[in-house]
């Protein structure tokens, strides 16, 4: 059986998968640093302070800043930046609070 004759054109997916892999993207501002970092620094904060509200928060917020539309305000316009609070977004989504405090559990 002659599969080659039978063969039809690349699918989208194909395609995509086959194209050479995008160049990195440039590095982030000082500004774009430090908007990442205060992110961060409220994921930690919010953690630290055992308060499931604040840690909610802080995730919805870096969710709206990496995903949100482009014409939203706040919406990052580089896409280094983009990519950082992605990658934020991903490393945020592990970060959860135990449902009893340790301290409840012992009495």
């Amino acid at each position: 059986m002659n599969t080659s004759a039978t063969r039809q054109p690349p699918s989208a997916w194909e395609q995509h998968l086959a194209a050479p892999a995008a160049a990195p993207a440039r590095s982030l501002s000082s500004a774009e640093a430090r908007r990442v970092q205060r992110h961060r620094d409220q994921l930690l904060a919010a953690l630290r302070a055992q308060d499931r509200a604040a840690l909610q928060c802080a995730k919805q917020a870096v969710l709206r800043a990496a995903y949100g539309p482009p014409d939203t305000p706040g919406t990052p316009a580089s896409a280094a930046l983009r990519a950082a609070l992605r990658d934020l977004s991903w490393h945020m989504a592990i970060l959860r609070l135990p449902r009893h405090p340790a301290g409840l559990l012992e009495r």
